[in-house]
């Protein structure tokens, strides 16, 4: 679409592989989450802080405060150009980072396709999925924050077209 976009869990990943940050994680959670090259074993470290909320918010705050200093880096550094700078991001509306941004789009589906989606993609059982959505900040709240929202029920074309349509009136 002609955007810069920032993948704020992508960028997560990466992070959290650079010394500090993976030291910190070592530290907070033991070296079983990692592999013996060091390597964080995520679907595992997921698999854990999604049924241990003290062990969700311990790894977002060891994580959060360096993905938004680098997306704020990035922000500067595109700030000079024109266009728009998009962060693709699920934690901005319940970690307060959602004030930093001139406009929150949402991107909501129902809680049963939310769960068929997480089963799908993610090969969790329904009770996994309902586990994980239910640690999750909840979606009306973000919903309720955010300056437009995109109906997800549909396919990824469908919602493709939304997302083209709201970037033209907005970029």
């Amino acid at each position: 679409m002609g955007a810069h976009v920032e993948n704020a869990d992508d960028l997560a990943k990466t992070i959290s592989s650079i010394p500090p940050v993976r030291d910190s994680l070592t530290e907070a959670l033991g070296r079983s989450f990692f592999t013996p090259d060091g390597e964080l074993k995520r679907s595992e470290l997921a698999a854990y802080i999604f049924n241990h909320p003290d062990a969700l918010q311990l790894v977002n705050s060891i994580v959060h405060p360096p993905v938004i200093a680098e997306i704020t880096r990035r922000f500067e550094l595109f700030a000079e150009q024109e266009g728009c700078f998009v962060v693709e991001t699920a934690l901005a509306v319940d970690t307060g980072y959602a004030d930093e941004f001139d406009i929150v789009i949402a991107v909501a589906a129902d809680r049963v396709e939310r769960i068929r989606r997480l089963v799908d993609i993610f090969m969790l059982s329904p009770d996994q999925a309902t586990a994980r959505m239910a640690a999750q900040f909840p979606q009306e709240k973000i919903i309720e924050r955010a300056d437009h929202v995109l109906d997800n029920n549909g396919s990824i074309e469908e919602l493709e077209i939304k997302a083209r349509a709201l970037y033209e009136k907005l970029c």
